[in-house]
């Protein structure tokens, strides 16, 4: 399984976030980059992202971006 995230970092910061053996990079203009990363599931995909502890956009596939979204979601209600 894959997911496309774009960061809202230049591409030698995502590089540093994501490292080249985890995922494959794009430059999307000067202060953003586009990044293809590989996982066993959904929920590994999900709990990467979330240790990147940095702002992301999931371009792909809706599926994880749902699971995102309710992993957001759930640590929001317990820490309120």
């Amino acid at each position: 399984m894959y997911t496309t995230i774009r960061l809202p970092l230049p591409l030698d910061r995502a590089l540093q976030k994501v490292p080249p053996t985890i995922g494959t990079h794009s430059p999307d203009g000067p202060e953003a980059t586009v990044v293809r990363i590989g996982g066993n599931s959904t929920d590994c995909l999900v709990t990467y992202l979330l240790g990147l502890a940095t702002p992301l956009t999931v371009l792909s596939p809706d599926e994880v971006r749902q699971e995102l979204v309710r992993h957001a979601q759930a640590l929001l209600a317990a820490n309120r």
